[in-house]
């Protein structure tokens, strides 16, 4: 008896302590958060169709935009275990955020001195933990380029233009149950980068700060292609849901209409009717 006590206590230990680990691991995660920056020539539609071209002269104006490239993993710390691989499928996160913070830098100077602050906070849908990479733009349009870093000339030959180099930027993925889900900096490496972008966030002028202006892809020109390959965006304005009430008084409105125009019809004709034997008599 006492074996069996003893054996029937190890197992229950075992299991909730199983138990507790699976439930303290069952955390979502996005992880090698990794984030690029470069310009690009957006694409251009002609008559239905769409091609990406980079022609076109950068001598006068920033015609590039500033694009903010971030690629991700989502996955849980905790993944079911089938005949000794790890597997994770059917896993869905919805109501995700990400936040862009985009740090413009002056151009020609060695040190990084701050000269305007760009953000957005795209919410997403669903996106799903499966483990493998997934990517995600948001834009800087040029007209902004232009009001905070305006191409000026160094000689006779050249005019200075923005480029990726005179960038920072912060990309941070949270939930509102979850917290922060992953990071990942663009220009600043090391333990220490979310203090220095702090940093520099602060040595930001306050006229030159613009939260909203970054783009989401859905609201730049490449929001309609390769859709697929993305995962889906909630809209900026979301409408309100569905009455049913509204419906239903709508389809009764609706029938009214048709009994009255029915009635109306038939009172004509009879009226009509009784004119036409006035009309013979």
């Amino acid at each position: 008896m006492q074996v069996f006590l003893r054996y029937f206590c190890v197992t229950a230990l075992l299991f909730s302590g199983v138990a507790l680990c699976g439930n303290s691991m069952r955390r979502p995660m996005f992880t090698s958060v990794k984030v690029g920056f470069r310009m690009l020539q957006p694409p251009r539609f002609k008559a239905g169709s769409v091609s990406s071209v980079s022609r076109g002269s950068l001598n006068l104006h920033n015609r590039r935009w500033g694009v903010v490239e971030i690629a991700f993993t989502p996955r849980y710390d905790f993944e079911t275990r089938s005949k000794g691989k790890s597997t994770l499928t059917g896993v869905w996160l919805d109501d995700v955020s990400c936040g862009v913070q985009l740090v413009a830098l002056e151009s020609g100077k060695k040190n990084a001195v701050p000269v305007a602050l760009f953000s957005t906070k795209v919410d997403f849908w669903t996106i799903q933990t499966d483990g493998k990479e997934h990517r995600y733009f948001v834009y800087l349009p040029p007209v902004l380029l232009d009001r905070v870093m305006p191409p000026r000339r160094t000689d006779s030959r050249n005019i200075r233009v923005a480029d990726a180099a005179d960038f920072i930027a912060s990309v941070v993925f949270f939930h509102k149950k979850w917290g922060v889900l992953g990071e990942g900096y663009y220009g600043l490496k090391g333990r220490l980068a979310d203090r220095d972008f702090r940093e520099l966030v602060r040595k930001v002028p306050g006229n030159s700060i613009f939260h909203g202006a970054l783009l989401s892809r859905a609201r730049s020109p490449w929001g309609m292609s390769d859709v697929d390959e993305f995962d889906l965006e909630k809209p900026a304005f979301i409408p309100a849901p569905l009455d049913e009430n509204a419906i239903a008084k709508a389809a009764e409105a609706a029938a009214a209409g048709e009994q009255s125009a029915s009635d109306l019809g038939r009172s004509s004709k009879s009226g009509n009717s009784k004119k036409n034997k006035k009309s013979r008599r």
